[in-house]
């Protein structure tokens, strides 16, 4: 198999593990306080990446100035806005508004890279965030969610978005840079900030106190950790330095279409009209964006 259908299958998985994460994270979010569910996952997720170095040996040096801000924004305030928006909403809610990364990540381009945006893409870019308003308000209004978690499901997008513009910063300054050692640490950081937000994020419960949680969503939340930080991110790491980035985009968009197809086999929900709408809106977005030259 050649390089560059490894690279295409490892990209493709991740985004596979990202969908199928976010059912488990909706069933985990259902007992879970938010803190709870946060250290939870990422820190099996840290734990398996641990695992992984420790059996290939792969303990280089990380780049701690880059792993901090990385883990910061994710899995760190991705993990914990997307959290806080399952408490309140819908794993349907969220994977389709949570699409508009890409459409953020164009603006983040525009305004902190320079990046240029034709008429075509602003066009996109209008669109698709119509369509996540669209699903956003369908949620609260057929009670599927509340504007509150609307909100945390845009910040949650904003700050991935955030994400992939640092590393695309660290690829044109440092182009060789360990991809696994980056993931391992910025996944450590994550689970450090994840411990001190911990006080912050629990609410009628100790700070270690995870009994009275059933083990459906206990093996939920362990189960977001593996296939929504472990695995994840360290074959999109791998796949990052064989794949353009232009194709990456594009297939977030498998991302959804997991997640909800899953989620619907769970008995999490299908989309609303309205939702099948705004979706339809923001997956058509997307792909004009990520064609526009």
């Amino acid at each position: 198999m050649s390089r560059y259908r490894i690279g295409y299958l490892l990209l493709m998985s991740s985004m596979v593990s990202w969908g199928f994460a976010n059912p488990l994270s909706d069933i985990a979010m259902d007992e879970l306080a938010v803190g709870h569910m946060l250290v939870i996952e990422v820190g099996v997720g840290a734990f398996v990446l641990s695992l992984i170095a420790a059996f290939t040996g792969n303990w280089r040096k990380f780049p701690w100035k880059w792993a901090l801000i990385l883990g910061f924004l994710e899995p760190g305030l991705t993990y914990l806005f997307g959290n806080l928006g399952y408490a309140e909403g819908t794993v349907v809610t969220g994977l389709i508004i949570m699409s508009s990364e890409t459409l953020m990540l164009a603006v983040l381009g525009w305004l902190l890279l320079r990046e240029k945006i034709t008429r075509t893409s602003a066009v996109a870019i209008a669109v698709g965030f119509s369509g996540a308003v669209l699903v956003g308000w369908s949620a609260q209004s057929s009670g599927l969610g509340s504007t509150a978690s609307a909100l945390y499901f845009f910040i949650a997008a904003a700050a991935a978005a955030g994400y992939a513009i640092y590393v695309r910063h660290i690829s044109l300054i440092e182009p060789n840079v360990d991809a696994f050692a980056l993931t391992l640490g910025q996944t450590i950081i994550a689970f450090g900030l994840a411990l001190i937000a911990l006080p912050f994020t629990v609410q009628d419960k100790g700070i270690f106190n995870f009994s009275g949680y059933s083990s459906t969503a206990l093996i939920a939340a362990v189960g977001a950790g593996i296939f929504g930080v472990a695995i994840p991110f360290w074959l999109f790491a791998r796949a990052a330095a064989i794949v353009p980035a232009r194709h990456a985009a594009i297939a977030l968009n498998i991302i959804p279409v997991v997640g909800i197809s899953l989620g619907a086999l769970l008995g999490r929900g299908l989309p609303t009209t309205l939702q099948f709408i705004g979706g339809a809106l923001v997956i058509a977005s997307l792909m004009a964006l990520t064609r526009d030259d």
